[in-house]
């Protein structure tokens, strides 16, 4: 196994790479509501930076509905089917500014490897990443059916990659890139270095008053990423 210096880069999926204009908060609530016509949905909740599963555990709550494991991965299972149709019926996602081009230079650079760590399930993941063309630079990553507490996803992706590369990393070469306050969280947890983009839900402000690494406001700066995620 080598061991020097490789960088492993862990990107979430929503507000850092793509917009899926809302499409999965529809696909969630066309499951639930099919599943109970009656169905309460808390449309106030943020689903920035949040598991899969831990959304629809907090939907299902919200609506007093008990909250059982084989019933909670079934939804899910239905949410990806339906996210599917949404997103081939409705507009692609819209992949934001220098994220091709950071990633194609990325995916070419001797010892850098890309992952994911993302709040959705493996196969939603899949969905998006496929829908927007950027499937191919994925292998390996923490997905939100792995757990429902984001902090337990990067040491999964680290696992599942050095499994993958045949390449062990060092912690201070490996980085959560993310839009979100729960990216700069999981991150810190884990002892593991944050690059926070400001493309997401979550402002400016409030991603630097959560301390990152390093925060810009998109990818647009390519060689200044590289930079910074690779020196």
């Amino acid at each position: 196994m080598k061991h020097h210096g490789q960088k492993l880069l862990l990107f979430d999926i929503d507000g850092t790479l793509v917009s899926t204009h809302g499409l999965p908060r529809q696909a969630m609530s066309t499951v639930l509501r099919r599943r109970f016509p009656d169905f309460n949905y808390d449309t106030g909740y943020n689903f920035s930076g949040r598991t899969d599963w831990e959304i629809v555990e907090h939907l299902m709550r919200f609506d007093r509905r008990p909250v059982a494991h084989d019933q909670i991965h079934a939804i899910l299972q239905e949410f990806a089917a339906e996210l599917d149709i949404v997103l081939e019926n409705g507009r692609h996602p819209h992949i934001y500014p220098g994220v091709e081009t950071l990633l194609t230079r990325l995916n070419g650079m001797e010892d850098v490897y890309l992952g994911l760590v993302t709040g959705n399930i493996e196969k939603g993941a899949q969905i998006k990443l496929r829908k927007a063309g950027l499937d191919h630079f994925f292998h390996v990553g923490g997905f939100g059916d792995d757990s429902n507490n984001r902090d337990d996803l990067p040491p999964l992706a680290v696992s599942r990659a050095e499994s993958y590369y045949q390449t062990l990393f060092d912690k201070k070469n490996i980085w959560v890139i993310g839009d979100s306050l729960f990216d700069i969280r999981c991150a810190r947890n884990n002892d593991l270095n944050s690059l926070a983009v400001a493309t997401g839900w979550t402002s400016h402000n409030a991603l630097q008053a959560a301390g990152p690494d390093h925060l810009v406001h998109d990818f647009s700066s390519v060689d200044d990423i590289i930079e910074i995620l690779t020196r």
